[in-house]
């Protein structure tokens, strides 16, 4: 019989106070590389492959930020206008287009030179950009403008619109570049543009405020997450019917794949986490922590990290995502035994 004073082998495994133990899994999730400073509240970001070097839309600081990703260090800035929310990189012509939310302008930037280029006025509150290199067109969803501007990228100027709805936000080109799709932040829903006749030709219902959308080719299918439904749904681009929606960590905002399209990965702002999607099987393979108000995020084509904007650190994280399939240890957030049960009732005060 063990002495009242005598510690159990596990003892030792099981804080202060704590009254349960979950397995932690075999094989860790991701390892975080690097933290760069940028400027406030960062969201949007693309990566200029040429140069190794990544632009991040710092909104609140009304400037896009420059990191190098081959020293992780913050490299400079270059203002623009008012609340830059979103930004791609034309790599033909070596410019940089910057949605200006609170301006509604886009700004134009010469990336050899880092110079403003020039300004287009779009509709009201432009969201969030997608190019189409082929057609040389950019789309921008303008939120209070409830459509889909298109900009000729070579002419920097605006030729046209197409109509959407309320909060038109998040924009993707579908992979024949026939249609256009268009999340509607404030009318739960998703506008499939015919861009041949610049009409809406389809509207899609999804989850409570959707915002990010990228198209997958792998597996040809458009996934977009509802910010306030805490979920990432998949729509197969070829029948334009929904086929799986996954819940995720709370406020996804963020939206990205891996080079080859086999996962999905989501920023999920409330919670400062991030989810693994597996393309193949509609399962949350993990979920791990990043920071504070995870926003953007995007994926290095050439070392397969991951870079997460953090809105509430105004940083970027750096992060090597090492688990390849679903947690092998059967207990991640997405396999858990507890997922999907009530949870007891209580409250907490807000100390922020």
């Amino acid at each position: 019989m063990a002495m009242a004073d005598e510690k159990r082998p596990d003892d030792a495994q099981l804080p202060e106070g704590a009254s349960c133990l979950i397995p932690q899994p075999s094989t860790p999730a991701h390892r975080i590389l690097a933290e760069i400073p940028t400027g406030f509240d960062p969201e949007g970001s693309f990566i200029d492959s040429a140069t190794r070097r990544l632009y991040v839309a710092s909104s609140r600081s009304h400037e896009v930020t420059i990191a190098d990703l081959n020293r992780f260090e913050h490299e400079g800035s270059i203002p623009v206008g008012q609340e830059p929310i979103d930004l791609v990189i034309d790599e033909r012509t070596r410019r940089l287009f910057v949605c200006d939310m609170r301006a509604s302008t886009i700004t134009v930037i010469d990336l050899d030179s880092r110079q403003v280029a020039g300004k287009i006025d779009v509709p009201l509150y432009p969201s969030a950009t997608a190019l189409d290199p082929d057609a040389r067109l950019l789309y921008c969803g303008c939120a209070a403008g409830c459509a889909v501007a298109i900009i000729d990228v070579d002419a920097l100027k605006l030729v046209g619109s197409a109509p959407a709805e309320l909060g038109a936000g998040g924009v993707a080109v579908g992979p024949e570049r026939r249609r256009v799709y268009c999340a509607n932040f404030m009318t739960e829903s998703v506008t499939v543009v015919d861009t041949r006749t610049r009409t809406a030709v389809d509207r899609i219902k999804v989850g409570r405020a959707p915002c990010a959308m990228i198209v997958n080719q792998a597996n040809r299918s458009l996934y977009l997450v509802s910010s306030a439904s805490d979920q990432l749904t998949r729509v197969d681009l070829d029948s334009g019917g929904i086929e799986a929606q996954i819940q995720v960590g709370r406020g996804p905002v963020g939206l990205n794949s891996s080079p080859c399209g086999d996962r999905i990965y989501t920023g999920n702002r409330a919670e400062g986490t991030v989810s693994v999607v597996g393309a193949h099987d509609d399962r949350e393979w993990a979920r791990f922590p990043v920071g504070e108000a995870p926003a953007g995020c995007v994926v290095d084509p050439v070392t397969g990290h991951l870079i997460v904007s953090n809105a509430g650190s105004a940083s970027l994280v750096v992060i090597e995502h090492l688990l390849t399939g679903p947690d092998p240890s059967g207990v991640s957030k997405a396999g858990h035994p507890l997922v999907g049960r009530q949870p007891p009732q209580s409250a907490l005060p807000d100390l922020r």
